[in-house]
């Protein structure tokens, strides 16, 4: 009896312990899900995985030293702040009293160097190898990847992680100099698709890195890529509290990018904007690379960090400003706040809001104050610079219709009403989400400015969301879509459509990557040759065979030679599906229109 007694009792203890572990290891975990610790990797890994990552110490231990930036000497802090158009446009002149009317706040700023001037960067490319991308989307990648180091130049710094049910540092902080583009190509020729997704472990790793690094180039930058749903829910929260737990001080973006139909449009998105980053949506793989290339354009030509704008009046009310909590925030009824982590050299920013006059009002003008601050980095100098506007007033007439406010009125009011379209489609109100679209298609057609190429892209785009708010589209890629599209259109990220957002780098690299400029070595090679990544076979650039014994190739090729089977099945299968999706939503609405008419005729 008492031996039994001892087994039941050590039995208890053991349950115990094991349910404390287990406790440790969610601890992180809102959502309970059973996610690994951070550092807890090995169990997970294969040999290879094992042999290529690096633990924290080693990570640090083999941080390249930054080359120190030196001040810009050819222009002055002054001349700088010059440079910076601030801008401010009623929708007429004069305005009315008592009426809501737009306004836009226009920022512009001119190319003043050239690429050698720039301050360099440090990026952070968190990378998705789970099963799922084992094949053309990680190859795509690698493609991406290479680009990458084709336009950055030998002072900024690559730091490479990869997940699948745990992260790995692949690469530290390294330069790209020709001494260290052989090891950066060699790390990224040799990324594979393995296990599980863990979006979070990867994004921790990121901010451990950021925080941890023992040098700091100006600009600090963080690339996200995923092609599927995390399968520890929760991940966006998890990252907002490892966030929070490190408190990075210094300014940095993230910009994430989403793979195909699978990933999770939501957590991309929300993760992005913790950073005021942007969420890429790259529906067709193929244009990776594009995604890419646009993105890193804009953070090679930053003119100034940290940059705050305060638009006030004690003289009307700004009623409503377009994006509030992505770019505009509230600080009391007439204060407006933009932030903005970075402000690119030959950018133009248009920022829509509405303000109002009370019918009361006796004087013929009202003020707005505009202040803006920030950091210049060429100069590594605090700025500030205040404008006063006025804005004429008339009880009567008002002037004639500004065409830069209309145009900008409307692209933001489309990308408002998709945004309220996601929100209702996200609760399964189909209906009511295509109607807020069309109410907006309608308007834009009654534009007097409708032969405006960007009002024509924001109306493209408005037909198309509102054909993906429909039952089980909008679940397989609407929401990604719309939740891109509203972006493009309130926060003006730029896009592959919209060329009149880009800036002049971003225009520069995308014609050189379009005109064949920027062309790949082999990649079996790494001293160079003019074919592409994707001309080699998959399993060569998968496989290191010098290392492995031969049933363990075996295996990997066995296994994912039923991978890429069951990839193309599952792939005919779901355009097989949405054939017939669209086929049953063409029927329903040829049923219901026939009805409409039946009861038409009945009526008559």
């Amino acid at each position: 009896m008492q031996q039994e007694d001892n087994k039941r009792k050590v039995r208890f203890e053991g349950e115990e312990e094991e349910e404390r572990r287990d406790d440790d290891d969610i601890k992180r975990n809102p959502n309970n899900q059973r996610c690994p610790i951070i550092g807890v990797n090995d169990q997970f890994l294969d040999p290879y995985a094992v042999k290529t990552s690096l633990k924290e110490e080693e990570a640090l231990e083999q941080e390249n030293e930054i080359i120190q930036f030196t001040i810009s000497e050819g222009i002055t802090a002054e001349e700088l702040i010059q440079n910076l158009d601030i801008r401010l446009y009623p929708e007429r002149d004069p305005i009315k009293n008592n009426k809501f009317v737009p306004a836009v706040l226009s920022l512009k700023t001119k190319k003043v160097s050239n690429k050698l001037d720039r301050p360099p960067i440090d990026l952070v490319c968190v990378v998705d190898v789970s099963g799922s991308m084992i094949g053309r989307k990680i190859n795509l990648v690698k493609d991406s990847l290479r680009y990458l180091m084709k336009i950055l130049g030998p002072e900024d710094r690559i730091c490479i992680i990869v997940f699948t049910t745990v992260a790995h540092i692949v690469t530290s902080f390294i330069r790209n100099t020709q001494e260290n583009k052989p090891l950066l190509k060699k790390a990224i020729l040799e990324l594979k698709g393995l296990a599980s997704t863990n979006i979070s472990d990867g994004m921790n790793k990121a901010l451990w890195m950021l925080k941890n690094r023992k040098y700091k180039n100006p600009i600090s930058c963080i690339f996200l890529l995923s092609d599927g749903q995390d399968d520890y829910k929760g991940a966006e929260l998890r990252v907002f509290d490892q966030l929070e737990l490190l408190k990075i001080e210094e300014k940095f973006v993230i910009h994430t990018f989403g793979y195909g139909q699978d990933h999770d449009a939501y957590v991309m998105n929300q993760i992005a904007k913790y950073r005021e980053g942007n969420f890429y949506y790259i529906d067709n793989i193929n244009k990776a690379s594009d995604y890419f290339i646009l993105a890193m354009s804009g953070m090679l030509s930053i003119y100034a960090q940290n940059v705050s704008i305060n638009l006030k009046s004690n003289e009307c009310e700004i009623v409503k400003a377009f994006g509030e909590g992505q770019v505009w925030y509230k600080q009391d009824q007439n204060n407006y706040k933009i932030q903005l982590n970075y402000l690119l050299e030959g950018e133009s920013k248009d920022f829509v809001f509405e303000l109002f006059v009370k019918e009361d009002y006796v004087l013929n003008h009202v003020n707005l104050q505009i202040e803006i601050n920030g950091q210049l980095l060429k100069q590594n100098l605090e700025f500030r610079k205040d404008s006063n506007f006025q804005i004429n007033v008339s009880q009567e007439i008002e002037g004639q219709l500004n065409e830069h406010v209309e145009i900008n009125y409307q692209r933001a009011k489309a990308g408002h009403a998709i945004g309220e379209a996601c929100h209702q489609a996200q609760q399964k109100q189909y209906q009511q989400a295509q109607e807020l679209i069309e109410h907006q298609i309608q308007q834009i057609k009654q534009s007097p400015h409708l032969d405006n190429l960007a009002l024509k892209i924001a109306l493209e785009d408005l037909e198309k969301c509102k054909m993906y708010c429909k039952p089980k589209i909008f679940e397989m890629e609407g929401e990604a879509f719309l939740m891109k599209k509203e972006r493009n259109h309130i926060v003006r990220q730029s896009s592959l459509t919209n060329l009149c957002d880009w800036n002049d780098d971003q225009q520069q690299n995308m014609e050189h990557l379009q005109n064949g400029d920027l062309q790949l070595s082999a990649a079996g090679s790494l001293k160079g040759s003019d074919s592409e990544v994707s001309s080699q076979p998959d399993i060569q650039r998968d496989i290191d065979f010098e290392n492995f014994d031969p049933k363990f190739i075996i295996k990997q090729l066995l296994r994912m030679k039923q991978f890429k089977k069951e990839q193309l099945e599952q792939e005919d299968e779901e355009e097989d599906k949405k054939i017939e999706l669209l086929k049953e939503q063409f029927i329903l609405e040829q049923q219901e229109e026939f009805e409409e008419q039946e009861g038409a005729n009945q009526s008559q």
